[in-house]
């Protein structure tokens, strides 16, 4: 009887897996981005990933766009909270995150949680693959706590481990986890190893130069920062 419970499980689970990644790979990538109806109640619930120097003031440049006053042809976004994740020896990014927010003069809910780097810059990619399992363990309650509507990040690699837990949240029907990952300005003409991971899962890879739109699931839809 356990054994047959389980395999029903099993079944629910890989068919809600296979349900979530047609969502993400074959939605409608002929409308434009900015002319996609919002599909989120509002406010929504904000998990954003801050990754160290000029991620993240692109980071930041993102939001105050997101929270600017609408166009006459899209809407403003509202968030109830705006949950952000940094490593844990970036002190600048969150020294950041705070100016930024105390300068918006709203009513959202602020919280900024730290978890382990899940790779340093210029470690291998062996090693990676601990510090990663490592970093994934730290970020799961703050993930718990946050569960996003959107998901927003642009990089670098700490970012990995939070992507897929709120993913597999989603698969589990536990948040509604919209992934949306910027690559960063600086990527011209390759793109980084966190978007070659995302692009497998994220519900939107968006890139800032036109010749990288050609890559798997990219969409170039302007210069979104500066």
């Amino acid at each position: 009887m356990i054994c047959v419970v389980c395999a029903i499980s099993f079944l629910v689970l890989f068919a809600r897996l296979l349900y979530v990644l047609f969502q993400v790979h074959y939605n409608d990538t002929s409308t434009p981005l900015h002319r996609v109806p919002p599909t989120f109640p509002k406010p929504v619930r904000l998990l954003a990933v801050a990754g160290s120097g000029g991620h993240t003031a692109e980071l930041l440049q993102l939001l105050a766009a997101a929270t600017a006053a609408p166009s006459s042809k899209s809407s403003c976004l509202s968030f109830s909270t705006r949950h952000y994740i940094v490593a844990n020896t970036d002190s600048m990014s969150q020294d950041k995150i705070e100016q930024f927010e105390t300068t918006r003069n709203t009513e959202t809910s602020v919280v900024i949680s730290k978890i382990p780097r899940a790779r340093e810059v210029g470690q291998s990619y062996l090693t990676s693959i601990l510090t990663t399992v490592y970093s994934q363990l730290f970020c799961i309650p703050h993930v718990l706590r946050a569960r996003p509507d959107i998901l927003l990040v642009n990089g670098p690699g700490t970012c990995i481990p939070v992507c897929v837990f709120v993913f597999l949240l989603r698969v589990l029907g536990l948040c509604r986890g919209k992934i949306v990952y910027v690559e960063s300005i600086c990527r011209v003409n390759t793109l980084s190893l966190s978007a070659k991971i995302l692009v497998f899962f994220a519900d939107h890879v968006l890139v800032q130069w036109p010749q990288l739109a050609s890559s798997y699931r990219c969409k170039y839809i302007g210069r979104l920062v500066s």
